[in-house]
């Protein structure tokens, strides 16, 4: 069933029910060069969730954001995304629905964060379709929702690491998806400003009811912040669940062929994940 988007517009069928499947991956691997770079993959990803992706370098996880994003095609096997093959969504329909950001985004050296949060508007009016209020409305939305309100007319080159991570945010609030794909949006940021990013993440998958799923290196990070974990190695699912079940430290230590300890302060702290 449609329903109206911010802008009053006409948006597309809302995601599926929390924890029911947004994306399943039926078979679906990828093959480059010859190189096999993800094995056949069978797999579930829920709506309504903040899922983190992890694992080694290599271990295939911006391949996969890639292929749910549509930006590679699977090898092989099939993507579902909301019940319906993935391949069979128009792009601008797609863009609706799904935000991507990648681990580099463009630079927009000469771009205000205004101007780059109104890319987000594409999906709904196209490369030259006019600007109205309404789309205005949903960038200014988008802008204070990142706690960038004052600071459309602000160059990007002048933005700290944090702060121009939140501009790329607010293009894609602007977009008005259901889903975020971030492939590593805290790499390039200091501890201070990965709080930052990942507590605004976790605030705007509550009051947007957004799927997110990222890929993030910081185990700890993740354990804290998502609520479900998918662990990759050598191409492979070799975890998919709560984070409570990750933290054993014989599945972390598998995982990244490292001995890794886990410690919990509190019994509502956070646990804190250290190698031996």
């Amino acid at each position: 069933m449609e329903t109206p988007s911010i802008t009053g517009e006409t948006a597309p069928a809302g995601p599926p029910a929390a924890g029911a499947d947004l994306f399943r991956l039926n078979g679906a691997g990828y093959i480059v060069g010859g190189t096999r770079i993800l094995a056949p993959l069978d797999l579930a990803i829920p709506a309504g969730r903040f899922v983190a992706l992890l694992g080694h370098n290599g271990s295939g996880k911006s391949t996969l954001l890639s292929m749910l994003g549509r930006q590679l095609v699977p090898s092989e096997g099939e993507i579902v995304f909301a019940g319906d093959a993935i391949g069979r969504y128009g792009s601008r329909e797609f863009a609706r629905r799904v935000g991507w950001l990648p681990q580099q985004p463009p630079l927009a050296a000469s771009m205000t964060v205004a101007e780059v949060a109104r890319l987000g508007r594409y999906p709904w009016r196209g490369a030259f379709g006019r600007h109205g209020a309404r789309d205005e409305r949903a960038v200014a939305d988008a802008l204070d929702r990142v706690g960038l309100a004052t600071m459309g007319e602000r160059a990007m080159t002048s933005l700290s690491g944090g702060e121009r991570q939140r501009a790329w945010l607010a293009m894609l609030l602007a977009q008005e998806p259901a889903c975020l794909l971030l492939d590593e949006p805290t790499a390039a940021l200091d501890l201070k400003h990965q709080l930052e990013v990942l507590r605004l993440l976790s605030s705007l998958k509550e009051t947007h009811d957004l799927t997110i799923v990222m890929a993030i290196h910081d185990v700890g990070m993740a354990v804290r912040f998502a609520d479900h974990l998918i662990a990759l190695k050598a191409g492979r699912t070799v975890f998919a669940g709560p984070p409570e079940a990750l933290t054993k430290p014989d599945v972390l230590s598998a995982i990244y062929d490292l001995p890794i300890g886990t410690v919990r302060p509190g019994e509502t702290g956070p646990t804190i994940v250290y190698p031996l």
